[in-house]
């Protein structure tokens, strides 16, 4: 379908967020996605959803790539322009997906924070688990600004822990890869998946390394078919 551009947010030089128009009939589970062309081009590529089921726009989180046949084009837009956006929400990173209860787990590196900001913005996550830990890992400080703020608020007001790392930036609190703190046991500590649930979304050596941890440990990774102890989502831009 064929939706208008209602608001666009440059953050840094290589991303930015935009909102379409939502119609009243269309429906997604938070942590899917869908997929997002220009009108006229045969190109899209796989979003993520960062607007909640409940919200009245359709909001996503992208990169800039020069060269990119879609974002060298996406990163224009401007309110005004239209956009196609499928009515075919699909993806793995939903609570159906997932066993209920206990404690979840988030991981991101990247614009693979987009679907776990779906997510927050849903209350019934918040309700599904006793509490809610989200680690982000991005290159620079300047990469946070897009959802920091509304992370941090939901941090103070929820039953939600954030926890930001930054690779490149060595002034920064969490300086290293997620991985490092794992290691340390400065996060996910004492975890197993009797009591916890996991949610993972990143580039694909990120899912990989990640998603093998887990399943050495006694982890199992849940799908359409059958609810697991975690689940993947390998299916975004950037």
């Amino acid at each position: 379908m064929i939706l208008p551009v209602i608001e666009v947010e440059h953050y840094t030089d290589s991303l930015f967020r935009f909102r379409t128009k939502r119609p009243q009939t269309y429906r997604f589970n938070a942590g899917e996605f869908t997929m997002v062309g220009m009108p006229k081009s045969s190109i899209s590529r796989a979003y993520s959803f960062t607007s909640g089921p409940g919200d009245d726009y359709l909001e996503f989180y992208s990169i800039k790539v020069p060269n990119g046949p879609l974002t060298s084009l996406l990163q224009h837009i401007k309110p005004g322009d239209e956009l196609e956006i499928s009515d075919k929400p699909t993806g793995s990173l939903t609570l159906a997906n997932l066993e209920l209860g206990g404690n979840l787990w988030m991981f991101a590196t990247g614009t693979g924070i987009a679907p776990f900001i779906s997510l927050l913005r849903d209350m019934d996550t918040y309700s599904a688990f006793d509490h809610i830990n989200l680690c982000w890992t991005v290159r620079e400080i300047a990469d946070l600004q897009s959802y920091n703020a509304f992370l941090e608020e939901m941090s103070e007001e929820m039953n939600f822990t954030y926890f930001p790392t930054v690779t490149r930036d060595l002034t920064f609190k969490n300086h290293g890869r997620i991985q490092k703190f794992i290691d340390l046991d400065w996060w996910f500590a004492d975890t197993d998946p009797s009591k916890d649930k996991a949610m993972i979304c990143g580039s694909i050596e990120f899912n990989n390394d990640i998603g093998g941890m887990l399943k050495a440990n006694g982890w199992s990774e849940g799908n359409r078919k059958s609810a697991g102890t975690f689940v993947v989502e390998r299916a975004f831009v950037g």
